[in-house]
């Protein structure tokens, strides 16, 4: 598509306006003609009529199926027409009353059709009709030279307001154009809104559900076996069974605090918190059993890490110790919290229990899993029949502020 085609591809509101101002300009030009001494043969009246018979048809369904289809082709055609047909009424009009006029509405109808350049040909094209009509009925330069400035100021005049309208019609469509879009935008913007809502809503969900299981879940197994482990002992050994049901009540006291936590979805001060190694080395002192020993060690110098590793290693280790007390059947477990390297923060998991050649991951490892892979970390895990479960959670240093 040319530029020219581009350019007229609006569509406008003018065209009833331009119809009735195209055939009153007609008819005003064709009265000025007929009320004229110098035009009373009957054949030369029937000529010019059907002349311009043929010109209002064409300038207004001719126009209208220009705008409308809008190509090159078709808009050369019009013009052609339409200068043949109203040269040929200002020839046969003899330059009578006003006939020169029938040939400006066309200025009009270029100003609409066509870009800047094709509008300029076509008025070159519109005067020099004018002149050549004009010449070829009079054989006189002089009667050319007094008609055409008065037919030129009038071809500027009609330009400049014509294209005032057509310009203040464009804009206005490409506003319309610019609020229908902006609508669409906003619907969608809206529609996106509401997908992020809804993600937000599932992933806090998620994340609440993580939060309970690698709490709550942790705390109520290990109360359980506590429990399971002062029935045992309750026949034998009342001190024991006693002391056994005193952390079972102090794992309780601990857990609603947790519950707290994940209600509220976590927004302690990590201030005041007290240090990992120190809360995991409680929590490891809290679950261990007379039938297996938990420890925890520390290596390298601790220091600051940011909420979301304090976090993840913390349930890491909560859900190590709830694995090996539901399914290891494990005489030991040791939790190592390793500062040693720079680059990252480490913890190892590890047990002597029966261990799996097949690994099935529950909600709890793949909870953590999803926790690490946030972080950028790494979590493997090793096992084999016979020969325990080892856990290894590595994350890189820049998270850690």
């Amino acid at each position: 598509m040319t530029t020219m085609d581009r350019n007229v591809s609006s569509k406008f509101t003018l065209n009833t306006g331009t119809d009735l101002a195209f055939a009153l300009v007609v008819f005003i030009s064709f009265f000025a003609t007929f009320s004229n001494a110098s035009v009373t043969e009957p054949f030369l009246i029937t000529v010019i009529i059907l002349l311009g018979i043929a010109y209002i048809t064409n300038g207004i369904y001719g126009f209208a199926h220009t705008s409308k289809t809008g190509t090159t082709f078709a808009k050369l055609v019009y013009f052609s027409l339409q200068l043949i047909i109203g040269g040929l009424i200002v020839f046969y009009g003899k330059g009578a009353g006003f006939n020169a006029l029938i040939l400006l509405p066309i200025v009009a109808h270029s100003a609409m059709l066509l870009d800047q350049d094709w509008m300029l040909a076509a008025n070159v094209a519109i005067i020099f009709t004018f002149i050549i009509s004009v010449y070829l009925y009079s054989s006189s330069l002089s009667v050319v030279w007094a008609a055409a400035p008065i037919f030129f100021v009038g071809q500027v005049f009609i330009l400049i307001f014509t294209q005032m309208a057509v310009t203040e019609q464009r804009a206005r469509v490409k506003l319309e154009t610019l609020a229908t879009q902006l609508s669409e935008a906003n619907k969608h913007l809206s529609e996106y809104a509401d997908r992020v809502r809804e993600l937000t809503i599932t992933q806090e969900r998620n994340r609440m559900a993580r939060e309970i299981h690698d709490g709550l879940g942790h705390y109520l197994t290990t109360i359980s076996m506590q429990i399971q482990a002062a029935y045992a002992v309750f026949s034998n050994d009342k001190d024991k069974a006693k002391s056994l049901l005193t952390t079972a009540q102090n794992l309780t006291s601990i857990a609603l605090e947790d519950v707290r936590s994940s209600v509220f979805a976590l927004r302690q001060d990590p201030n005041e918190l007290s240090p990992l190694f120190e809360r995991i080395e409680e929590m490891v002192k809290a679950t261990s059993t007379p039938g297996r020993k938990m420890n925890a060690e520390l290596v390298g110098t601790p220091r600051v890490v940011s909420p979301q590793i304090d976090l993840t290693l913390f349930r890491a280790a909560q859900e190590t110790i709830n694995n090996a007390n539901k399914h290891a059947n494990a005489s030991n477990v040791k939790l190592i919290l390793d500062y040693s390297d720079n680059k990252g923060i480490t913890l190892v998991a590890c047990d002597d229990g029966i261990g799996t050649d097949k690994i099935l991951q529950g909600y709890g490892l793949i909870g953590i899993q999803e926790r690490v892979r946030l972080l950028n970390g790494i979590m493997t895990i090793n096992s084999s029949a016979g020969k325990g479960f080892n856990i290894k959670i590595s994350i890189p240093s820049k998270n850690e502020h």
